[in-house]
């Protein structure tokens, strides 16, 4: 028995198949590290002036979507005379929580489910001490399951929810606002 074809089409499409198949794991494999790690970036503080403090936690995913929302939301903070202060959910993020009167949490949605390290992230904090949580589940299309078991893990570890959201890339948001502006306005009802 031979593995490699004795016909030149047959092998030109065997090479094909073959590069087809190390690209594309690749690229999973690249996802996948993307997805699961963490990210460290420095604490940025806009409106240091503001007179409620907001903790805004956000992974950057594989485009710029999660990023977007949370400075949006963060922009609607500030309308309303907020001190937010960002950071992606890593080990180098604040999880003494005392100094915050809000914590807003953006997870990105991966397979039905929060992106790994904002799910890392609350379970080092442990007990939230009844701390009010917002809840962006960002997601291109259906992020529900997702949107649930955030708020399950908030929930349990003593975390006030006063609002949870889903905002999504690619299906229609709610009202047929675009993401940004769905994240804005919601921080400004909030006040």
């Amino acid at each position: 028995m031979k593995l490699w074809p004795q016909k030149r089409w047959k092998k030109v499409l065997l090479i094909i198949l073959l590069t087809f198949i190390i690209v594309s794991a690749s690229l999973l494999a690249y996802a996948s590290f993307v997805m699961n790690n963490d990210v460290i970036s420095e604490l940025v503080i806009k409106s240091p002036q503001g007179s409620k403090t907001a903790l805004l936690l956000y992974h950057p995913g594989l485009s710029s979507f999660s990023h977007d929302v949370s400075y949006a939301f963060a922009d609607g903070l500030i309308q309303n005379n907020w001190r937010v202060e960002i950071t992606t959910p890593s080990i180098e993020a604040p999880t003494d929580l005392s100094k915050y009167d809000l914590l807003v949490v953006a997870s990105n949605t991966y397979g039905f489910s929060p992106d790994t390290p904002t799910t890392r992230y609350l379970k080092r904090i442990g007990d939230l001490k009844e701390i009010q949580v917002v809840i962006l589940t960002l997601g291109a299309g259906s992020a529900l399951e997702s949107q649930q078991s955030l708020e399950n893990m908030v929930e349990a570890q003593n975390g006030t929810i006063i609002k949870s959201i889903l905002v999504y890339s690619m299906a229609p948001n709610e009202g047929g606002k675009s993401p940004t502006e769905l994240a804005r306005e919601t921080a400004i009802v909030l006040g």
